[in-house]
């Protein structure tokens, strides 16, 4: 059975995602800090680049292409497998992320906080946004861990 969100809610700009996920933390936040994995989680997005050079940490960045356009993010705070922190880029706004990572268990309490700072016209229609924005990361998130849970589940049965 595949563990999932528990909640999601708004508080003014910033939006907060917990995700039960029976992995270990260190699966969930490798699969995280490689921005690439969006590429078979967030069907949002189309296109993703690794702009430096690996092995993948603090201060790596990535190009990533989804349906608001082109977008930079980088690894701001990497402490494996506890806390990882990203700052997306975009035209319209930038997006403070912040992942902490608890072991309970056999499951990975994955709590994300995801704080926007909006520019231009956006700003108006942002609180709009945000019940479409948090419908989005719940179901993006309900993807992330099922690849987690199946990564999980191939890497038990490898040893």
């Amino acid at each position: 059975m595949a563990a999932e969100s528990c909640y999601l809610r708004a508080m003014g700009d910033t939006i907060k995602d917990v995700m039960r996920i029976e992995c270990p933390a260190t699966t969930a936040f490798d699969l995280m800090a490689d921005v690439r994995n969006e590429l078979d989680w967030n069907s949002g997005v189309s296109e993703v680049e690794l702009l430096t050079a690996e092995p993948i940490g603090k201060g790596s960045r990535f190009r990533i292409v989804d349906q608001r356009g082109q977008q930079e993010v980088k690894i701001t705070t990497y402490k494996r497998p506890d806390t990882l922190s990203l700052f997306l880029s975009g035209k319209s706004m930038d997006v403070d992320i912040d992942f902490t990572l608890v072991e309970q268990g056999n499951i990975t309490v994955m709590t994300g906080r995801f704080n926007a700072k909006v520019r231009g016209l956006m700003r108006f229609f942002f609180p709009l946004l945000v019940p479409l924005i948090r419908r989005d990361i719940a179901k993006e998130h309900k993807t992330f861990i099922a690849l987690c849970e199946a990564k999980a589940g191939a890497q038990s049965t490898d040893k």
